[in-house]
Protein backbone atom coordinates (compact mmCIF):
# COMPACT_ATOMS: atom_id res chain seq x y z
CA UNK A 1 0.00 0.00 0.00
CA UNK A 2 2.91 2.32 0.72
CA UNK A 3 4.24 1.61 -2.79
CA UNK A 4 1.03 2.89 -4.32
CA UNK A 5 1.13 6.10 -2.30
CA UNK A 6 4.79 6.80 -3.01
CA UNK A 7 4.55 6.14 -6.73
CA UNK A 8 1.30 8.05 -7.05
CA UNK A 9 2.99 11.07 -5.47
CA UNK A 10 6.05 10.61 -7.69
CA UNK A 11 3.82 10.36 -10.75
CA UNK A 12 1.88 13.52 -9.93
CA UNK A 13 4.98 15.54 -9.01
CA UNK A 14 6.97 14.26 -11.99
CA UNK A 15 4.07 14.93 -14.34
CA UNK A 16 3.66 18.41 -12.94
CA UNK A 17 7.35 19.14 -13.52
CA UNK A 18 7.14 17.88 -17.11
CA UNK A 19 3.99 19.95 -17.64
CA UNK A 20 5.69 23.05 -16.20
CA UNK A 21 8.74 22.66 -18.46
CA UNK A 22 6.72 22.38 -21.65
CA UNK A 23 4.32 25.11 -20.54
CA UNK A 24 7.33 27.39 -20.12
CA UNK A 25 8.83 26.36 -23.46
CA UNK A 26 5.57 27.01 -25.30
CA UNK A 27 5.42 30.62 -24.07
CA UNK A 28 1.75 30.18 -23.19
CA UNK A 29 0.12 32.93 -21.17
CA UNK A 30 -2.50 30.92 -19.27
CA UNK A 31 -3.71 27.38 -18.77
CA UNK A 32 -6.25 25.39 -16.84
CA UNK A 33 -5.39 22.91 -14.12
CA UNK A 34 -3.96 19.74 -15.66
CA UNK A 35 -6.42 17.23 -14.16
CA UNK A 36 -4.94 14.44 -16.25
CA UNK A 37 -1.91 14.44 -13.96
CA UNK A 38 -4.04 12.91 -11.22
CA UNK A 39 -4.81 9.99 -13.54
CA UNK A 40 -1.13 9.77 -14.49
CA UNK A 41 -0.21 9.56 -10.82
CA UNK A 42 -2.81 6.88 -10.13
CA UNK A 43 -1.61 4.88 -13.12
CA UNK A 44 1.97 5.14 -11.85
CA UNK A 45 0.96 3.96 -8.38
CA UNK A 46 -1.15 1.04 -9.54
CA UNK A 47 1.33 -0.12 -12.15
CA UNK A 48 4.22 0.16 -9.68
CA UNK A 49 2.34 -2.05 -7.24
CA UNK A 50 1.16 -4.72 -9.66
CA UNK A 51 3.86 -4.70 -12.35
CA UNK A 52 7.14 -3.08 -11.38
CA UNK A 53 8.41 0.09 -9.70
CA UNK A 54 10.03 0.93 -13.05
CA UNK A 55 6.57 1.50 -14.49
CA UNK A 56 6.55 4.97 -12.94
CA UNK A 57 9.65 5.92 -14.89
CA UNK A 58 8.20 4.45 -18.08
CA UNK A 59 4.91 6.33 -17.64
CA UNK A 60 6.69 9.62 -17.00
CA UNK A 61 8.98 9.01 -19.96
CA UNK A 62 6.00 8.41 -22.23
CA UNK A 63 4.31 11.56 -20.92
CA UNK A 64 7.50 13.54 -21.60
CA UNK A 65 7.74 12.13 -25.14
CA UNK A 66 4.11 13.00 -25.87
CA UNK A 67 4.58 16.50 -24.48
CA UNK A 68 7.74 16.93 -26.57
CA UNK A 69 5.93 15.79 -29.72
CA UNK A 70 3.10 18.28 -29.11
CA UNK A 71 5.56 21.09 -28.41
CA UNK A 72 7.65 20.22 -31.48
CA UNK A 73 4.55 20.08 -33.70
CA UNK A 74 3.28 23.43 -32.45
CA UNK A 75 6.69 25.00 -32.94
CA UNK A 76 7.11 23.77 -36.52
CA UNK A 77 3.58 24.32 -37.78
CA UNK A 78 3.40 27.11 -40.34
CA UNK A 79 1.31 30.06 -39.16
Amino acid sequence: MVTIAIHTALGVIGGLLIFAVFFYLSNAQQTSAPLGLVFLGLACGIMAHYLSPWATLVNLGLYALISFKEWWGDRHTPS
